[in-house]
């Protein structure tokens, strides 16, 4: 029933079953008079509205097919959520190295090509030696002839025979000519490029004929295939959060494909201009074929709950005070009826969120005709 014209139409009567004196009143210009009257009117209208509200209130209990709100509803069970934060990463290899020469020269053999696996110290690239093994083959002619009079003389030097700046100059003749083909044969050395570790060769620059200089001429890519991993910036405010050991779950969209990991490494350190931290995370699965710098999406377990209460979103409305709530059925003279419950909420999932306070398992919640709703009001359930 209308409130307000119940209220009116007896005010209405009011006035007419005492027009006379009503208006005499107010003519009468006394205040006090005119207080009292409110007051009476005042008094008489909340008497009715109490009778009014008691009249509803049986009329809805003694009504056998009420005009009633039509809702329906979920029950509240626990279940498992794990909570993730989702960053950007990319592919990277422990062993990724760009080949450079240590000589100069012009460059002589390659024995490689892009896509060969090869072992540690397998022959990738000869570099001509410009006539360092004639040179080598020369001294160590010499040096024969200068260790047979070091030798010579040292055995004169024990006997007490000859000076011994003669034994002096010998000696230093045989250690200057020794060092000399050591250092000789090291050159000669750098002018073999070996592979450093195992892996394969890609993206070959070397040229046969090019000439080639130690730090700036780059001349292929060794790359470890079996030592891959996942780096990526966390930003700073998950830092409490993240730690070694937290399950990952990694995607890779452009070849979609996705594997389950966990934090191997996560950093300490702040970058000052980003304000992230660096979390590594290692790939044990062989059944993905990957390669450094894919991109990939990190998602980063930060909570877990084994029994969490979860329910979807948009069942959560917010009052004047900012408050949650949802509506929760109740029964009473097996009847149903909505109690407005505030609720207070934990993480999401973009579409359900947990709820940390407000209700309880086996709870049943208002999922439509949440507009219509109002606190305590009787609804009619139609799951």
């Amino acid at each position: 029933m209308n409130k307000i014209f119940y209220t009116f139409t007896i005010i209405l009567l009011l006035s007419c079953e005492n027009h006379e004196t009503f208006d005499s009143i107010i003519k009468s210009n006394d205040i006090e008079k005119i207080k009292l009257k409110r007051k009476t009117i005042v008094a008489s209208q909340q008497d009715l509205n109490s009778k009014i509200e008691l009249l509803d209130s049986v009329i809805e209990e003694l009504n056998e097919n009420p005009q009633l709100p039509i809702v329906q509803v979920v029950n509240v069970t626990p279940s498992k959520f794990d909570h993730y934060i989702q960053v950007q990463g990319s592919v990277k290899s422990e062993e990724l190295i760009n080949i450079f020469p240590e000589f100069s020269g012009i460059i002589k053999n390659i024995y490689v090509k892009s896509g060969d696996k090869v072992k540690k110290d397998q022959p990738l690239i000869k570099i001509d030696d410009g006539g360092l093994k004639e040179q080598l083959s020369q001294l160590e002619i010499k040096f024969e002839l200068t260790k047979t009079t070091f030798e010579r003389q040292k055995r004169l030097w024990e006997q007490k025979i000859g000076s011994e700046i003669q034994f002096l100059e010998t000696k230093s003749m045989f250690e200057t000519q020794k060092q000399a083909i050591k250092q000789l044969k090291k050159q000669i050395e750098k002018t073999l490029i070996q592979a450093p570790f195992s892996g394969t060769i890609d993206n070959v620059i070397a040229k046969l004929g090019e000439v080639v200089y130690p730090g700036k001429s780059n001349l292929m890519m060794l790359l470890n295939m079996d030592n891959l991993y996942v780096e990526s910036n966390v930003p700073e405010k998950y830092i409490s959060s993240i730690s070694s050991g937290n399950k990952v779950l990694i995607e890779f969209p452009l070849i979609e494909q996705s594997l389950t990991t966990t934090i191997r490494q996560s950093g300490n350190y702040i970058h000052p201009t980003n304000r992230t931290f660096k979390i590594e995370m290692g790939i044990e699965s062989n059944d993905i074929n990957l390669n450094p710098n894919l991109n990939a999406k990190v998602k980063i377990n930060d909570y877990s709950n084994a029994n969490a209460l979860m329910i979807n979103q948009n069942l959560i409305s917010i009052d004047s005070e900012n408050k949650e709530y949802v509506y929760k059925i109740y029964s009473k003279n097996n009847k149903n009826y909505v109690s407005k419950t505030n609720i207070s909420t934990g993480k999401n999932d973009g579409i359900y969120v947990e709820i940390l306070s407000g209700i309880s398992p086996g709870d049943q919640i208002v999922s439509e005709g949440i507009r219509k709703l109002a606190d305590n009001v009787r609804v009619k359930i139609i799951n």
